[in-house]
């Protein structure tokens, strides 16, 4: 289903909640911002994204996420690739770009998170007809 076909059918149904409801409704349904930066920090970088409703971007940080921390390991010595003490050395530049990226994709997932609550709270509370 897309964002806004469920959002329509959101707005439809809260028409006839009473108020409790709606405010019930809505704090079972926003997302946790302290959630979706966990899934940062836990389930590789674009976790977070995933779970803020930016499954796309999500994806794209996961992968990049994979690829420098697969590349990181294997120049540090795991696995069987065995790198000189030069390439060892030199991969520590990979560090601060995967610490950059773990920044960037908590910012955007938390703005994602954001912008999907404040959608909702319209949503959800608004008066007027569509």
């Amino acid at each position: 289903m897309r964002e806004e076909e469920k959002f329509q059918i959101i707005w439809e149904n809260a028409q006839r909640m009473p108020d409790m409801e709606k405010a019930l409704f809505y704090e079972l349904e926003r997302k946790k911002p302290v959630v979706g930066l966990l899934m940062v920090l836990l389930l590789f970088a674009g976790g977070g994204l995933i779970y803020g409703g930016r499954a796309v971007l999500g994806l794209m940080l996961v992968l990049v996420d994979i690829l420098l921390l697969g590349a990181l390991l294997a120049f540090r010595g795991f696995g069987p690739f065995v790198p000189g003490e030069a390439l060892q050395a030199a991969s520590l530049v990979l560090v601060p770009m995967i610490l950059a990226l773990y920044l960037y994709a908590g910012w955007k997932a938390l703005t994602a998170i954001e912008d999907y609550n404040e959608r909702l709270y319209v949503t959800v509370f608004d008066r007027s007809p569509r």
